[in-house]
């Protein structure tokens, strides 16, 4: 169950680090301390002082022992009488890169392992102590880790009481000789340097550093060559004697051996060694990871280094059984299934390995460490994705599942074959997880895994946009990341008809893996009317609630699997369907959105559920002041006009709406020449229109083409007024005037200017909320343009004190009166242009706003690049312009208000303050 996935250290003196990550806490083997070993009863009972005394003893199944001595020395015993060997461990916690407090980077811990490992001690010379391993034919070696530093002695079993006592010393009595000292740090530093040129280590180190933000799991075990530079060596001393101490120690001693004399042995050796201070360091928690990372670095070498990895889970998370299942599934074996894909049907990788690793200090990852030829590499992490993909699909065949388990089973006795192994494994397990024989625990519930646990773990990790990609190419060859071909990151937007009349435009913008589809169909407001008001709200709503191929249940949970943002709305001028997912997902989500457009049911069941909803919605426009008002203010519109209707309808209407209606209001209108979509994102343009021929191409072109009138009467033949008391202690007022459409462009440019002189643009400014907001009259107050292809309306609107009704009505008035007559001043204009293409500039910045744009501006009849001339349209606009705009439009105009009082003058006279 051990995964060694980097070794990466290694050295003159055989000194080296190894990763290793173990799995979920289990459940401890329930003993009880008389079945234990009836180990050095004296010590138990021993009232020396100076010798600690077994203060805990708990046996375990397989001839395991753990005791804990006064001191807080852990031991681990077990006896394994197969042969006459032995082995004797000491796993030291609270070390290792994440445990470095104030000196994390300087790989305090690394440097210890070189100077402890075989170093002088205060009883014998570095010498003395090679020669007594040599004489008895021992072997001894070290490894540090993010979370520990371990040492080792393998031996005959006869000579194990020496060992024990050379270890003890060495976790006690380190003397640091300066020649020794200086000669490992010479060593340590010159393994930095080295490293920098060693693929692996950098590979793992940028891994690491893209996983991980904040956790100290970012930094490397061997820690920064600078950061070790500015380390004093007695930082290194102080950091031996406060953690190397009998409550961070574990032994660990299996072999041909007799526990109780084991223990008495240890004991002795750690005669006057006391508990110390405990060792807490808080570790910073790894915040979720939102968005995909990428990181790339050129080196040396001939080959493509990659990893595709996924942040997954802790140690002691259930789900750690079955993402290391599916790690066996990819590359278990010559039959796993990237193995056969990469290497035995085409030999297009060197080495390819999955791993889940799940330490106990930090959220974990799964992840696919790739080497291969440069000119292999994108069908590789194709390939690679194809299979994490089908993890996520489809159920692993119980013949394959029950494979995978065989051999685990399988690793649970060979790592129980050597002394060594059995060592490590209980060390570890006992560090990470507090009970020895986690392993056999975690050998039983892998067994226990099935096909749906192991898709639900990949559907809830394995997900695009928590993708952690580094890679490292050989000089001057990584792929559309080099200057060279960053121009074709983004490409000009292009405009494609297809033989049935559908618009298409495309646009690659590759900075991201994102890609974002934008459909829009005339309709909405503009072919429906007071009697069917809502008619193609409902239509939007239901275009998701089932398919011919699908219940509205799947696709919810369809494109919650392709982790795409959809929504499908009908407003006044359009249907909208819009689309926003990663690169690799767009063709799934694409696919299901254009079946949802194209291939709707109407579910009766799913009609009654969405027209509940869109009457309670209507209903509680009444709670809100803005909804209440402007549902009077819209009413009071010319009824050709589409802003007259809300987009949800009235009770009335929607009661009366069949499914019947719905199907055939969307037969009439969801024909291609009605139709524009835009493709925009990291995809090449001929493949985007690719795909949209294949879901769009069937669209049939109307047989009698409806015809939609631009021309709208917005005129308002005298001013009118209407106010509706209420019981909210607020006013709410809604001022109308006609304004030009969009493709009015001259007009429409003007009277933005002059919205932005009024009342600012982005943010409250103006005229009107420089006085009234100024002076306190009004919580709020803003103009805007109700604007589209149709003509539409220049709409002040206000929140204000009930009693202050009158009076803001009043000075809104006279400011639009103050524009007409011409009083602008020069300066106020021209900053009024300067912040609207200033403002303007901040806008669509992502490309769903801007594919969205330019499928409304084609349909609107402007062209689908018509943004582009933004600032020259507004640049055009003269001072006369405004004056003249604000002549023609501002003439009669429509005041919905609502208040608590009876009637808009019930408060305060509007003359009791005077006009500015």
């Amino acid at each position: 169950m051990m995964r060694s996935l980097l070794r990466l250290h290694s050295d003159s003196v055989a000194k080296f680090v190894v990763w290793v990550m173990t799995g979920l806490t289990a459940v401890p083997s329930v003993t009880r301390a008389a079945e234990a070993p009836a180990a050095a009863e004296s010590l138990m009972e021993a009232e020396v002082s100076d010798v600690p005394r077994i203060t805990k003893q708990v046996g375990f199944p397989d001839g395991i022992s753990l005791f804990e001595l006064s001191n807080g020395l852990s031991i681990l015993v077990q006896e394994n009488h197969t042969a006459p060997v032995a082995t004797v461990r000491c796993f030291v916690r609270n070390t290792g890169s994440i445990y470095e407090g104030k000196h994390l980077g300087a790989g305090l811990s690394h440097v210890l392992e070189h100077v402890v490992s075989g170093g002088t001690t205060t009883n014998r010379t570095e010498k003395q102590i090679a020669e007594m391993i040599d004489r008895f034919g021992g072997k001894t070696n070290a490894f540090t880790s993010s979370d520990m530093t371990a040492y080792f002695i393998d031996c005959p079993a006869k000579h194990t009481a020496e060992v024990i006592e050379l270890m003890a010393d060495a976790m006690q009595n380190i003397a640091f000789e300066p020649a020794e000292f200086e000669r490992e740090l010479k060593v340590v530093k010159q393994e930095l340097a080295d490293g920098e040129a060693n693929r692996q280590r950098v590979l793992w180190k940028m891994l690491n550093q893209t996983l991980y933000l904040q956790h100290p799991a970012r930094h490397p075990v061997i820690g920064y060559l600078d950061v070790l530079d500015r380390t004093d060596n007695q930082a290194i001393i102080d950091f031996y004697h406060s953690r190397y101490v009998p409550n961070n120690q574990v032994f660990v001693v299996v072999g041909d051996v007799k526990t109780d004399e084991v223990v008495a042995r240890i004991a002795e050796c750690y005669r006057g060694s006391r508990r110390a201070a405990e060792t807490y360091l808080p570790l910073v928690e790894e915040p979720p990871q939102t968005s995909p990372r990428e990181a790339i670095q050129e080196m040396e070498g001939e080959t493509c280094n990659f990893v595709l990895a996924w942040p997954t889970v802790r140690l002691s998370d259930p789900d750690l059984y079955p993402l290391d299942v599916a790690a066996e599934i990819l590359t278990r074996g010559e039959s796993s299934r990237l193995i056969r894909r990469l290497k035995r049907e085409r030999p297009l990788v060197l080495d390819v390995t999955a791993a889940s690793a799940t330490p106990s200090y930090v959220r974990g990852w799964f992840g696919v460490i790739v080497d291969c030829p440069v000119e292999n590499e994108a069908e590789a992490e194709k390939i690679v994705l194809e299979e994490i993909q089908r993890l996520r699909d489809e159920l692993v065949p119980q013949a394959e599942l029950d494979r995978i388990k065989r051999k685990k089973a399988a690793d649970l006795i060979f790592d129980r074959e050597t002394v060594e192994s059995s060592a490590d494994s209980l060390g570890r397990a006992f560090l990470a997880t507090g009970d020895p024989r986690f392993d056999a625990a975690y050998a039983e519930a892998v067994q226990q895994v099935t096909a749906e646990q192991v898709r639900e773990a990949a559907r809830r990790y394995f997900v695009p946009q928590r993708l952690n990609r580094v890679a490292i190419y050989p000089p001057g060859k990584s792929p559309a990341r080099q200057s060279a071909a960053a121009a074709a990151e983004e490409s000009p937007m292009q405009m494609v008809r297809l033989p049935n009349g559908l618009r298409v435009i495309l646009k690659r913008q590759a900075n991201l893996p994102l890609v974002t589809m934008q459909v829009a169909i005339l309709g909405g407001n503009l072919v429906d009317d007071d009697r069917t008001a809502g008619r193609s709200h409902l239509v939007a709503q239901m275009l998701d609630k089932g398919t011919i191929h699908h219940p509205a249940s799947e696709i919810a949970e369809l494109f919650d699997t392709y982790d795409a943002r959809v929504s499908f709305d009908a407003n006044r001028h359009t249907f909208t369907a819009r689309l926003w997912t990663v690169r690799d997902q767009f063709s799934a989500a694409g696919s299901l959105v254009a079946e949802c457009l194209l291939k709707p049911t109407f579910p009766e069941d799913e009609l009654a559920k969405v027209k509940q909803l869109t009457l309670t919605a209507i209903a509680n426009r009444k709670a809100s002041p803005n909804a209440e008002t402007m549902e009077l203010f819209c009413g009071l519109l010319p009824p050709s006009s589409p802003f007259h209707l809300l987009p949800e309808g009235s009770r009335e209407s929607v009661e009366s709406l069949t499914r019947e209606d719905l199907i055939r209001h969307h037969a009439r209108y969801f024909v291609p020449e009605n139709a524009a979509v835009a493709v925009f994102g990291d995809i090449e343009p001929q493949a985007a229109l690719d795909l949209v021929q294949e879901w769009f191409g069937e669209m049939k072109p109307a047989t009698t083409p409806a015809v939609i009138s631009f021309d709208r009467d917005n005129r308002i033949p005298q001013d009118f007024a209407k106010h509706v008391q209420t019981q909210k202690p607020t006013a709410f007022l809604f001022l109308g005037y006609t304004a030009p459409s969009v493709r009015d462009e001259k007009d429409y440019a003007a009277i933005q200017v002059l919205d932005t002189i009024m009342s600012g643009y982005g943010y409250p400014g103006g005229w009107l909320h420089e006085e009234l907001r100024g002076q306190g009259l009004v919580y709020m107050v803003h103009a805007t343009t109700f604007a589209g292809p149709t003509p539409g309306f220049f709409v002040i609107m206000s929140q204000t004190s009930p009693d202050a009704l009158a009076e803001v009505v009043s000075r809104i008035k006279r400011r639009v009166e103050q524009a007409k007559a011409g009083r602008i001043d020069a300066k106020e204009f021209e900053i009024a242009k300067q912040l609207l293409t200033a403002y303007h500039a901040q806008e669509n910045t992502t490309i769903g706003d801007q594919a969205f744009q330019a499928v409304l501006n084609e349909l609107y009849g402007l062209g689908y690049d018509y943004e582009k001339t933004f600032d020259t349209r507004i640049e055009a606009v003269t001072l006369d312009d405004v004056i003249e705009v604000a002549r023609r439009y501002l003439g009669n105009s429509i005041l919905a208000t609502t208040s608590p009082l009876p009637t808009i003058s019930s408060g305060r006279n509007p003359e009791s303050r005077a006009a500015p």
